[in-house]
């Protein structure tokens, strides 16, 4: 569950192309649309912030929740920059303990597709569902099979003047896990370059199963979306947006 400690140096450049105001935006939409409350937010998996930014600057009070401490001290330094008044947590999902509850949590970009155990998943659902006010919404992403690369091998790299990065990933179908390994030089000084190897694993839940442990974890499923619409979402779809509500106190 280490992955992204060197990664988090250059984690913003590779994501630049994202809008994550949009993303916001959607999110926000979301928690409107099923008459949730817009106070306190959890950005569980938060990375570096980017989305932690993008929901503050939308008047909401957000708390940011990362395993990786590198990924947290480039989003806290990316909030004060901004002026932005964002709690930053160093936890593992699967064992979340904050003291005050929270309106809302949301999930983006894969945090869940990492919990390759199905004990892991069912953990992160109680433990969201524990730290959620009565009512509150539970709103994530899981990337779907069409992200999976088509052939058996797949190779890639990327070549700038301060980095080279390499990677290759494969999917495994027998136990449903895409597995990316990744090597990157990384420019240091003057000619010298820091190596770093990560390996990124991710698995796909379909609807069942996400249904079936939401509702063992106490929650109410709501609606699944395809990505960034309010089309009813199904396996086919490249990613997928659930909505769960907490029901009891």
């Amino acid at each position: 569950m280490y992955q992204y400690n060197k990664l988090a140096r250059i984690y913003d450049y590779l994501m630049q192309g994202i809008d994550y105001d949009e993303w916001a935006e959607y999110i926000i939409s979301l928690v409107e649309e099923h008459g949730g409350n817009k106070g306190i937010m959890m950005d569980l998996a938060c990375g570096t912030g980017s989305s932690s930014l993008s929901l503050a600057k939308k008047d909401l009070q957000v708390v940011g929740v990362d395993l990786s401490p590198q990924m947290l001290e480039a989003a806290r330094v990316k909030a004060d920059k901004e002026g932005l008044k964002i709690d930053f947590v160093e936890q593992d999902m699967r064992e979340l303990s904050l003291t005050d509850k929270v309106d809302s949590v949301v999930v983006f970009q894969d945090g869940l597709n990492y919990m390759l155990k199905e004990e892991d998943l069912k953990r992160v659902f109680e433990g969201v569902y524990k730290q959620l006010k009565a009512k509150g919404l539970f709103i994530f992403d899981i990337n779907s099979v069409d992200k999976l690369p088509a052939s058996p091998d797949e190779v890639n790299w990327l070549d700038e003047d301060d980095m080279t990065l390499i990677w290759d990933s494969t999917y495994n179908r027998e136990e449903e896990i895409w597995e990316i390994n990744l090597t990157g030089f990384l420019k240091v000084e003057g000619d010298y370059y820091e190596k770093f190897q990560e390996v990124h694993r991710e698995r796909y839940y379909p609807r069942r199963i996400i249904k079936n442990y939401l509702e063992e974890a106490g929650f109410q499923m709501l609606a699944v979306y395809k990505a960034f619409t309010l089309e009813e979402g199904n396996d086919n779809h490249r990613r997928l947006y659930y909505v769960a509500r907490k029901e009891q106190a």
